[in-house]
């Protein structure tokens, strides 16, 4: 389960393995699912991989190989009426995920992507009648004024 406090103290490199766990979410649920829900979940990670597109700098050499693969795994979300199109989509997306991950484990100096958010400790407390949250935190919310 991805939360906020996952993505506010993410480095660019774990966002994007996150995004990659979305679209392999996605991916999966479309392959268990029948015809009405596959074609939701489909679309869904079809604006994924634009998403991941529009995030590609063309003046690194490996965006070019990336951008090519994701035009060839959109074409075969597209075209997925069986689960075998959709397994070789999820298959060559797992295999850029398992690239991405250990880069980002072995990065050095991560800083989180959001550079001026808050850190957050927070815990539930109850009691019979009521929850009650606490939570130590600076009211910034990631603005600076």
């Amino acid at each position: 389960m991805i939360t906020v406090s996952n993505i506010a103290n993410a480095s660019r490199g774990e966002l994007l393995c996150i995004t990659y766990e979305l679209l392999l979410e996605q991916i999966e649920m479309a392959m268990k699912s029948e015809k009405d829900k596959r074609k939701k979940h489909v679309e869904k990670s079809v604006q994924i991989i634009k998403m991941l597109v529009g995030d590609l700098d063309f003046k690194i050499p490996l965006s070019t190989e990336l951008f090519r693969i994701y035009v060839y795994v959109q074409g075969l979300l597209i075209q997925a009426k069986t689960n075998e199109k959709l397994e070789e989509a999820y298959r060559l997306v797992h295999k850029i995920y398992e690239a991405f991950k250990k880069i980002t484990e072995e990065e050095v100096n991560k800083k989180p992507s959001i550079q001026n958010a808050e850190v957050i400790y927070a815990g539930l407390t109850y009691d019979k009648t009521n929850i009650k949250e606490t939570s130590v935190q600076s009211y910034n919310r990631g603005f600076k004024a």
